[in-house]
């Protein structure tokens, strides 16, 4: 434990004076779910996970898959796709022009049906999907009959004493899929050591097999296996990972969380763009923490 701590320190180190991981906030370490290492850098402290918000709306799916309300995954949804295709991201859909992500959320309404438009290019493949998760949002909101951030505060976050989260919607209600879903380094702590435990005792555990499988080679950005919203290594690993170094890695031993601000001292005014040269702190956990892990 003197050595993982140590490590630790080291990469803390890193984050302070190397300029590359300036946008790094905290690394949070916990080993058989005992914190044994927690550092706050910079930035706010609960603030928008970007795409681990993916995983969490997965997590949902798994408490829905338990209660007995989640369809068969490979039933087809009125846009085509099936609910497997959603969690794997191989719908296939466009995902640029004017259904790129950034676009649809400038709209003032119908930001779903616009995503649930894009035509199917190619069917089966796996490709980075944003819109995939907020097409699962609304679905999971028809069968659960609830939006899902509030499904979420009930038989999520307030079983795992997540006190801290802030899960917005787009202008019709629906609770937003593929990010933005605010955190701390702490809450996140917290779901991986769920998702450590295999979804139990929260979610289905055949849906729980599922999401932690890999399910296509994957691809960008962490360039790993992909399951149902989480990405999937080797001996174990399962990676949630958001833009600008949100990352929450579990081992069968361990947990590690990293958070980032897109934001941090690049303003003022502040920004959402990250300087060329930047890294995100997952890097260094794979140098310094997982070999001794």
């Amino acid at each position: 434990m003197t050595d993982l701590v140590a490590a630790c320190r080291t990469i803390g180190g890193i984050v302070r004076r190397d300029p590359r991981y300036a946008h790094t906030s905290h690394l949070r370490v916990l080993v058989g779910g005992s914190v044994v290492f927690d550092e706050h850098y910079r930035g706010p402290v609960v603030a928008d996970v970007f795409s681990v918000t993916k995983t969490v709306v997965a997590s949902v799916a798994g408490i829905a898959a338990r209660q007995g309300l989640l369809p068969d995954l490979d039933q087809r949804l009125p846009h085509g796709a099936t609910w497997r295709q959603l969690f794997t991201m191989t719908r296939g859909a466009a995902t640029d022009g004017p259904w790129d992500i950034d676009t649809v959320t400038a709209l003032p309404g119908g930001q779903v049906a616009r995503i649930a438009a894009a035509p199917v290019r190619e069917p089966g493949a796996f490709g980075y999907d944003n819109g995939a998760f907020h097409l699962l949002s609304a679905a999971l909101q028809d069968v659960l009959g609830r939006p899902v951030a509030e499904v979420a505060e009930t038989e999520l976050f307030r079983p795992l004493g997540i006190t801290d989260a802030v899960w917005p919607a787009d202008p019709d209600g629906v609770t937003w899929g593929f990010a933005h879903l605010r955190l701390s380094a702490e809450s996140l702590g917290r779901l991986g050591e769920l998702w450590r435990a295999g979804g139990r005792p929260l979610l289905d555990p055949g849906f729980a097999a599922e999401m932690f499988r890999a399910h296509s080679a994957g691809g960008p950005p962490e360039s790993l296996p992909y399951g149902f919203g989480v990405w999937v290594g080797d001996d174990g690993l399962v990676l949630a990972g958001g833009w600008a170094g949100q990352h929450v890695v579990v081992l069968p031993g361990a947990v590690v969380v990293t958070t980032g601000d897109p934001r941090f001292d690049v303003g003022p005014p502040p920004t959402d763009a990250l300087p060329a040269d930047w890294q995100p702190a997952l890097g260094l956990i794979r140098e310094h923490l997982l070999p001794l892990l």
